[in-house]
C-alpha cells in the first residue's frame, strides 16, 4: 500500500543559519515520502547556493517580491503533491528525526483528525516555548495533553490537504502578522476542528529578522481589525476586536511603540473598504464553538504573567 506523502513548506525571507538549521531538521526526518518546498519571498541573498549546496531535490521558488509569508504559504502549497500539507517557519524545526513519522501516524490512525497543531519549545532547554502557547488552557496543566483547540499556529500545524483547499488558504490580504487568526475561524466554520497534539514536536529559535517593532505593532493592529471586520457579525467583530487592541495597547505600551500601534488603527479602520468584498461573517454556531473553547482559557492575570516571561511579539 502506498504510504501517505508529506508535503513540508517553508516561507524564507532573509534568515540565514537558523533556516540552515531548521532545514537540515526537515532533511534528517526518517520519513521518506515527502518533499520540500522552500519559497523565497525576494530575500535576494544566498539563499540559492544554501538549497543546492545540500543536494537534497528540494524545490525552491523564488518570488519576484516580498509577497509576506501569506502569499509564500498559497504558493507552496498550491505547488505541493502531498496529502499532508506541513507548514513551518524559517525559524522553526523539527526535534527529532521521527517527528514526520509521527505525524503520518497521527493522521492515519485517527482520521477524524484533520488539523494538528504542534508542540513549540525552546531550541536550547527543550521546555515549553510560551512565547508561542497561545491556547486556551493553562499551560502549566495542557502542554503535554491533546486537546481541542480554538488557536493554529502557521509556523508549526499540520493539515489535511482538502482542508486547505476548502478554507481557500491564508488570507493574502494580510501580508504579515495575525495570519492563522483568520484561516482557524474559517476552518471551524467549515466544521473542522484544530487538535493540538503534543507528541509532534518542534523548536522555534526566533529570529529577530522581520521582527522589528514597527512592523509587529503595525501590522498586528491593522490586520486585527481587518480579521474582525472580515469574519465576524457585527456584534461578535466588537467583542473580539475589543479584547485585540487591549492586549496591543498593553504590549505597545510596554515597549513604547505607540507610532506604529497608531498607524495600524488608522489604516485598520480606513481600509476596510478595501476588504469589503472578502467580508463573509461565519455561522452563530462556530462563535459559540469559539466560546465554548476559550471557558477553559487563563485569567487576564495568568496570561500578562506569561507575557511578562516572555513576550508573544
Amino acid at each position: 500500500m502506498k504510504s501517505t506523502s508529506i508535503s513540508v513548506i517553508i516561507p524564507y525571507f532573509k534568515r540565514g543559519e537558523i533556516f540552515d538549521r531548521a532545514l537540515d531538521s526537515v532533511l534528517d526526518q526518517t520519513y521518506e515520502n515527502k518533499e520540500i518546498i522552500v519559497v523565497d519571498n525576494h530575500s535576494e541573498d544566498d539563499v540559492r547556493e544554501r538549497i543546492l549546496a545540500r543536494q537534497a531535490g528540494i524545490e525552491l521558488i523564488e518570488l519576484p517580491e516580498n509577497g509576506g509569508p501569506c502569499t509564500a504559504r498559497n504558493v507552496g502549497a498550491r505547488a505541493a503533491t502531498g496529502d499532508i500539507l506541513v507548514f513551518l517557519e524559517d525559524d522553526v524545526g523539527f526535534v527529532s528525526p521521527c517527528e514526520l513519522g509521527g505525524l503520518v501516524r497521527v493522521f492515519e490512525n485517527r482520521p477524524e483528525l484533520t488539523v494538528v497543531d504542534f508542540r513549540v519549545s525552546n531550541p536550547t532547554t527543550g521546555e515549553l516555548s510560551l512565547r508561542d502557547w497561545c491556547h486556551p488552557r493553562h499551560w502549566r496543566e495542557a502542554a503535554e495533553t491533546e486537546f481541542e483547540t480554538n488557536y493554529l499556529s502557521e509556523g508549526a500545524c499540520a493539515m489535511q490537504r482538502r482542508v486547505f483547499e476548502e478554507t481557500g488558504g491564508y488570507y493574502e490580504q494580510l501580508f504579515f502578522g495575525a495570519e492563522a487568526a483568520d484561516l482557524e475561524t474559517r476552518i471551524m466554520d467549515r466544521g473542522y476542528k484544530i487538535v493540538y497534539v503534543p507528541e509532534i514536536r518542534v523548536w522555534h529559535q526566533v529570529s529577530e529578522k522581520g521582527r522589528t517593532n514597527e512592523r509587529q505593532y503595525y501590522y498586528f493592529t491593522r490586520n486585527f481589525i481587518w480579521i474582525a471586520y472580515k469574519n465576524y457579525p457585527l456584534w461578535a467583530a466588537a467583542r473580539f476586536l475589543s479584547f485585540k487592541l487591549a492586549m496591543m495597547l498593553y504590549l505597545t505600551g510596554r515597549a513604547g511603540s505607540y507610532r506604529p500601534f497608531l498607524r495600524g488603527l488608522w489604516d485598520g479602520f480606513s481600509g476596510l473598504r478595501r476588504i469589503h468584498h472578502d467580508r463573509k461573517p461565519i455561522r452563530q454556531a462556530t462563535i459559540k464553538r469559539l466560546v465554548t473553547l476559550d471557558r477553559d482559557r487563563p485569567g487576564i492575570l495568568t496570561r500578562l504573567a506569561r507575557h511578562r516571561v516572555r513576550p508573544q511579539l
